[in-house]
């Protein structure tokens, strides 16, 4: 462990009071030292720097975590290269070494992905650099924002889980719900899925399915399992597998699973859809056969 000091100052009396821009509480008030342009190199047992803690400005206290004004956290790979960067307005330094961001965090890994995490309290974990939440958390990814209950993301592998009940809302309308989404945005892909029920909406449908996938790439959602969609006219379609097209602006449905279409005027079965939620046509292949009242 290296510890850089640009400057310091302790109080005199040990009670002065600061007030750092509305950054503290009353229990920071009272602070016993001050550093600014703080730094703190850490070393892995081979002797590599592992990570570099920097910050505008370290407030120490008596009875409390350190605190730390407009810090950044580096982490390095074994070959000495900056692994991935977090960065936030304020946080909290533990005795035990681990940092407490509040707020929104910005992490920004080395492949060029960024993530933006806003929760009451972000726990990095300096040994396994692990970032964990069991606050609400809201996600904000590419024309995307996901709201969770917690989160546990392993930053040097770009994946995440959101734990517990999880909202989705695409900046085109539709909303996802669902529970325990996984992230994957390993080596270049963006892949989100969850094996727990899910619902998708929109403004003319509602969908229900077992699972979920989407490849944000592509452009792709899959909803796995079952699948159960209920108009906003009251007519049903039940079928399994279904793939949602929503490339180059568009919603498109396609399964070629079996299909049971129902209405107040007909019911039929097929072995195929595609439905234009755009245009509002559904066209139905493989063995058509139904009734019309």
């Amino acid at each position: 462990m290296v510890l850089l000091l640009s400057s310091f100052s302790t109080p005199k009396d040990k009670k002065q009071t600061l007030l750092i821009q509305n950054q503290t509480t009353s229990k920071e008030a009272t602070y016993l030292e001050k550093i600014d342009n703080f730094s703190l190199q850490e070393f892995d047992a081979k002797a590599q720097l592992s990570h570099l803690v920097k910050a505008k400005s370290y407030f120490s206290f008596k009875n409390s975590p350190a605190l730390l004004i407009e810090p950044e956290v580096i982490f390095y790979d074994e070959k000495g290269l900056k692994d991935y960067v977090l960065n936030s307005k304020r946080a909290h330094y533990t005795d035990s070494g681990e940092i407490k961001f509040k707020g929104e965090v910005g992490v920004q890994s080395s492949n060029g992905l960024s993530h933006k995490i806003n929760t009451e309290e972000l726990l990095v974990g300096i040994k396994t650099s692990d970032l964990i939440s069991k606050k609400p958390v809201t996600y904000l990814g590419e024309n995307i924002k996901i709201i969770a209950q917690g989160m546990h993301m392993y930053a040097k592998d770009d994946t995440m889980k959101l734990t517990g009940y999880t909202k989705i809302n695409q900046d085109s309308g539709q909303q996802i719900l669902t529970k325990d989404l996984y992230i994957d945005q390993s080596k270049g892909q963006k892949y989100y899925y969850s094996n727990n029920k899910t619902t998708y909406l929109t403004k003319k449908n509602k969908i229900y399915a077992s699972g979920v996938d989407m490849d944000r790439q592509k452009q792709v959602i899959q909803l796995l399992g079952k699948v159960k969609i209920v108009q906003d006219s009251g007519s049903e379609i039940n079928t399994k597998n279904l793939t949602i097209d929503q490339s180059n602006g568009l919603e498109v449905y396609r399964t070629k699973e079996k299909i049971h279409y129902q209405s107040n005027i007909a019911d039929i079965h097929a072995f195929g859809m595609n439905y234009d939620v755009t245009e509002q046509k559904i066209k139905l292949t493989g063995g058509v056969v139904g009734r019309y009242e």
